[in-house]
């Protein structure tokens, strides 16, 4: 099925695959059910642009601190909802508008296919081919597992504080 606008990245969603079709580039999403998935006529920049503003920021300003957090200067991972765990990485420069976007989340192991072909292998089965290195889709791999962690630690050092204020304001009485 192929949608002039209104599309929906969501925790179902495994990858965000750009790709050039005749003159134009489009975009097909693959969900965790096979006939979820479904193509949108807008590539993949603007479509994970679109799914980050539904969430308050624009992918430019994620893959900015992103790049800040890891100290990484190529194909950053990014979080769109850490509460839903929506943290995909790219296969190539997010800027492509062939870029194909993965859900960390989803990952189940990878196969080398060939020199610069990869399978990449979901939790439910499915399958995608990408046309990219084994040992760069394991750095993209093991780089969003690090992202997460220091996501989750620095979560984990706001929390505490965040439940004290929270108590402290509790106890306040108004005049």
């Amino acid at each position: 099925m192929i949608m002039a606008k209104g599309c929906e990245i969501s925790p179902a969603t495994l990858a965000v695959i750009g790709m050039k079709k005749g003159e134009n580039y489009v975009t097909k999403i693959m969900e965790y059910e096979q006939e979820d998935d479904y193509e949108v006529g807008l590539h993949s920049y603007k479509v994970m642009d679109m799914t980050c503003r539904e969430f308050g920021i624009s992918l430019r300003g994620l893959l900015e601190g992103s790049r800040r957090l890891t100290d990484t200067s190529h194909k950053p991972p990014i979080v769109i909802d850490r509460m839903s765990n929506m943290y995909f990485f790219p296969v190539e420069s997010p800027l492509k508008k062939s870029c194909i976007w993965i859900s960390h989340t989803h990952v189940k192991r990878t196969e080398r296919l060939s020199n610069y072909q990869t399978k990449i292998i979901f939790k439910n089965d499915r399958s995608l081919n990408v046309d990219v290195s084994y040992s760069v889709i394991l750095n993209q791999i093991n780089k969003t597992a690090q992202y997460r962690c220091m996501i989750s630690d620095k979560m984990s050092d706001i929390l505490p504080l965040s439940q004290y204020i929270a108590e402290t304001n509790k106890k306040r009485r108004l005049p």
